[in-house]
């Protein structure tokens, strides 16, 4: 339990981190938008922004659990960064870099958007639209796939 405990605490130290970011990702250039994320993902989860690019889907989903209950906190937080970093490697012209961040970051929020205590604002499903779109056109890993096409047919 104690470890656990410990990776809600980083997660939500990684959403100060992350809030404190969006407000200046805009002005940034894409290489500056994801050293900064890495540095927060580096300083608050104890690994790199890749790994959350990277990580299977089941294993994301697992990180936004504490006690078997979805904590939308961090699921937002995740799927922002993720979201960000998706923008800086679609302006970097890294198709499959940035469909990775942009599969994840839609499952985040689909599931978010499932979360019946999840306190979910009007604009998810402005982003969930968006993302889909950019999924839509943009390579995605097979993990990736599989766990939206779950969501989708309402079998997740």
């Amino acid at each position: 339990m104690i470890h656990q405990d410990v990776l809600m605490r980083q997660i939500r130290q990684f959403t100060k981190a992350i809030a404190s970011l969006l407000g200046q990702s805009h002005r940034e250039q894409p290489d500056e938008v994801l050293r900064a994320i890495d540095e927060a993902c580096r300083a608050h989860l104890d690994g790199r922004a890749e790994d959350l690019r990277t990580l299977p889907p089941d294993a994301l989903l697992e990180l936004c659990r504490d006690e078997g209950q979805f904590v939308a906190d961090a699921a937002q937080s995740m799927a922002q960064a993720l979201q960000q970093m998706g923008e800086a490697y679609e302006r970097q012209e890294n198709a499959e870099e940035a469909g990775a961040c942009f599969g994840r970051a839609l499952l985040l929020y689909r599931h978010l958007l499932q979360t019946p205590e999840a306190p979910v604002s009007w604009q998810f499903g402005t982003t969930v639209a968006a993302l889909s779109e950019r999924v839509g056109a943009l390579p995605v890993d097979d993990a990736t796939e599989e766990a939206l096409e779950a969501f989708r047919n309402g079998t997740n």
